[in-house]
């Protein structure tokens, strides 16, 4: 079998001995053709996610408005102002009002979705205020996540053809497509977190090259033989204090303690987590990913934030920066000079495979604050990425991503009140006599809902033959085909053929090429599994149950928008599947004919104005 990386011959519990350049512990830089390929799929998909929508406004921009209102200082967002012209006059869905003491609406209200997809149209939002084009920005980031996962695939045992094709699966024959012509908040909140998670992924991958390689079932699974706690005391006793001061966090909380002392809290938790890090991996190299993420993530949007408040800040910034760019240029130029050896000291510390596990966690954790359901889909963590041992590795991705989770808890009770989002409850109880199945008797989300959210996922057909263009299950509205002679096409809006569910449709259906992850369990009738293939599934199947618990499925969209949540892990078990078969023409005929479905899902949801 062709392969694009070499395989690392090392087994769960047994360092990690990567294949690397020699310098460090990450995969060498992809040169020459693959990288040309990838670049060349990445503007095919851009090319065709542009021209999908030519009206790039849509009135859900809710993220846009979020993102100004903390240029001006507030944590909630106006209601009572047109945020697009073009709005057919529902701006306001899924926004819950703030009221007074006497329960008069302060025309301000709170958005119950997390905040990272905000946080990332800040310097967009800056520059172009509320005339940002979250709708472009959608495409663009859409490409770069299609670019990612291609990037990601390169560090399977896969054929190139198989790589490229996997990639163009997902941009093209998943309803990331969709959601890239779109780019409405919803979509927009799914097209950051895959970004995020396929970082994620792959960072783990880079550092595991072995773990895509079927094993006898004892060594491809986590047991408790021989278990060491890694760290030794050090790293147990951090990790209970982080626990006490979790829920410590969530008593205070309870209590109404303010936001700056919670935000204390927060910020001695991250301390702790990063501890946890370096005593963990034995070196204190470990927590470079997370001071440089705190310092990127963190530190230029606050610096956006403040700077709209105060000229002088600005000027004050500008000038430091100017001096550290005069200092490395002064200084960087003297041949192992002090500039040279941090920044060289700095490339070893990010590069090491503990550091490169801690930097997985954290980018899992960015997803997960721009979809919450991600988060379970940590146990891959365990069982992929830098470390050795499965407890091992877990701990280091968890130290990593509890720093954006500890800052999402805290971020949430400053801007609410409370430490989980109240609006989800509210939009529940306003939704819930929807015509969709919802039952009031059931909270939001409910094991009961599990069986006929199954359905949408997997046996949700299209409309055939339908007499209205109702997006409730009931008819309504103006009557299709109702002119003399009229004859049903393809893409007739007053005569279809047939028209999406906008409750969703079945996954296999919108997204065929999804069967072949079944296939990257053929090694198991070895009595053999790799821990890529495990460690995929047990995510995917975390993430879509927790989805499928929840009430609303999405609603007036194309295909099943839910299982963007999933895909990067998905799409791992349909590249090994893939590569398991003989033969490499089945799994292009189904990606193939998954680009033609999408292709007329994402044509009807522009013409419905979706």
């Amino acid at each position: 079998m062709d392969r694009s990386i070499t395989q690392a011959q090392v087994g769960d519990g047994i360092p990690d001995r990567t294949a690397t350049d020699g310098k460090n512990g990450l995969a060498p830089t992809v040169k020459g053709r693959p990288f040309l390929w990838g670049l060349l799929l990445v503007a095919l998909c851009l090319s065709v996610f542009v021209g999908s929508q030519p009206n790039r406004s849509n009135p859900y921009v809710h993220f846009v408005f979020q993102a100004q209102a903390w240029m001006d200082g507030q944590t909630s967002i106006p209601t009572h102002v047109k945020w697009s012209s073009t709005s057919p006059g529902d701006d306001y869905q899924d926004i819950m009002p703030i009221l007074d003491s006497n329960g008069t609406d302060t025309n301000r209200g709170i958005i119950p979705f997390p905040p990272l997809p905000t946080w990332v149209l800040l310097p967009f939002v800056a520059i172009w205020r509320l005339s940002t084009n979250q709708q472009l920005l959608a495409t663009i980031f859409g490409a770069i996540d299609v670019g990612i996962a291609f990037w990601m695939l390169g560090f399977l045992p896969v054929r190139p053809a198989i790589r490229w094709f996997a990639a163009l699966f997902l941009g093209l024959g998943s309803v990331l497509w969709y959601a890239s012509a779109i780019g409405s908040t919803w979509f927009w909140a799914h097209i950051v977190a895959v970004g995020c998670l396929l970082l994620a992924v792959g960072l783990a991958l880079s550092v595991d090259r072995e773990a895509a390689q079927p094993r006898p079932v004892s060594e491809a699974v986590p047991t408790l033989k021989r278990l060491e706690w890694p760290g030794g005391w050090r790293s147990f006793l951090l990790l209970a204090a982080l626990g006490a001061l979790a829920g410590a966090l969530i008593q205070l909380a309870g209590a109404g303690v303010s936001a700056a002392s919670l935000t204390g809290l927060g910020i001695a938790m991250g301390l702790v987590a990063a501890a946890l890090a370096g005593a963990v991996a034995g070196r204190a190299s470990a927590v470079a990913p997370i001071v440089v993420t705190v310092a990127v993530a963190a530190g230029l949007p606050m610096l956006l934030i403040l700077g709209a408040h105060s000229t002088m800040f600005v000027t004050i910034a500008d000038i430091v920066l100017l001096l550290m760019i005069l200092s490395m240029i002064l200084l960087g130029g003297r041949k192992n000079g002090a500039v040279d050896r941090g920044f060289n000291a700095l490339a070893v510390a990010l590069t090491r495979p503990e550091a490169i596990q801690v930097a997985a966690g954290l980018m899992f954790g960015l997803a997960v604050t721009a979809r919450l359901t991600i988060l379970f889909g940590f146990p891959f963590f365990l069982l992929v990425g830098g470390g050795g041992t499965w407890l091992r590795r877990g701990l280091l991705a968890g130290a990593g991503a509890a720093v954006p989770l500890i800052a999402l808890l805290v971020f949430t009770y400053a801007s609410t009140g409370h430490v989980f989002n109240p609006a989800y409850e509210y939009l529940y109880r306003l939704e819930v006599n929807y015509p969709l199945g919802y039952n009031p008797d059931w909270s939001i989300a409910d094991i009961r809902y599990v069986p006929q959210n199954l359905v949408i996922m997997f046996g949700e057909l299209p409309r055939f033959m339908p007499n209205f263009p109702a997006i409730f299950p009931v008819d309504s509205g103006t009557g299709l085909c109702s002119a003399i002679g009229s004859s049903r096409g393809l893409f007739d809006a007053t005569c279809p053929i047939a028209l999406p569910d906008a409750r969703g449709l079945s996954i296999l259906l919108t997204s065929p090429a999804f069967v072949f992850a079944a296939l990257a369990w053929l090694p198991a009738r070895l009595k053999q599994l790799d821990r890529a293939t495990v460690g995929a599934t047990l995510a995917v199947c975390a993430i879509a149950f927790v989805n499928l618990m929840h009430f609303s499925q999405g609603w007036v969209q194309f295909g099943y928008r839910f299982s963007n949540d999933f895909v990067p892990f998905a799409l791992i078990l349909v590249a090994l599947g893939a590569s398991r078969i003989r033969q490499l023409w089945p799994f292009v005929a189904l990606v193939l004919l998954s680009v033609l479905v999408n292709l007329w899902g994402v044509i009807w949801g522009v013409t419905l104005g979706w």
